[in-house]
């Protein structure tokens, strides 16, 4: 099975058509990293829901988390990671890297 990971760095009241990352990822398995303000969509209760529905894995930068007040408040199934292990998704873990 293919994989794709989605990087995402909008905030989800900015952008909010997940129905993209379903669409892209088919089968795939989808795995989505969240940058910058996208990590808005691992503290809030609403729209967390919508992005496990479409992510097999979801990752969260825990520096933009917790430039945004949001340390260590990531909801379960968000994996909070540091830089090192982002490059390491999309250099070797990902067969493909979709940013939207």
């Amino acid at each position: 099975m293919s994989s794709i990971l989605f990087i995402l760095m909008k905030s989800p009241y900015e952008y909010h058509d997940l129905d993209a990352v379903a669409a892209l990822g088919g089968e795939d398995r989808i795995g989505v990293l969240l940058f910058e303000d996208a990590v808005l969509y691992s503290v809030n209760g609403e729209k967390r829901d919508e992005i496990v529905d479409v992510a097999d894995e979801i990752y969260v930068m825990a520096d933009d988390l917790e430039a945004r007040g949001f340390k260590g408040r990531a909801g379960r199934g968000f994996q909070e990671i540091d830089y090192p292990r982002a490059v390491d998704l999309i250099m070797g873990e990902y067969d493909q890297t979709i940013t939207l």
